[in-house]
């Protein structure tokens, strides 16, 4: 095949397309292997903040239903 007046091999042309596809095709897997997992992690961080805001919240009611305990036995 020529280009440019250049005689290139076509079968060595391909092989080298393929060669640099091969290597695109593995590092998107990996990269998508990557993503889920910090997709997990992430849900993980999720879930443990709703956790820890609703042990607050209920820390707080806690606290809120005390105080309004000690206020009505001082009366």
């Amino acid at each position: 095949m020529l280009v440019f007046g250049v005689d290139i091999p076509v079968v060595e042309v391909i092989f080298t397309v393929a060669v640099l596809i091969i290597i695109i095709l593995i590092e998107a897997v990996v990269m998508l292997f990557v993503f889920i997992k910090q997709m997990n992690k992430m849900k993980n961080v999720v879930t443990s903040l709703e956790n820890m805001y609703h042990l607050s919240s209920h820390a707080k009611r806690e606290e809120l239903e005390r105080g309004s305990k000690l206020i009505d036995e001082k009366k």
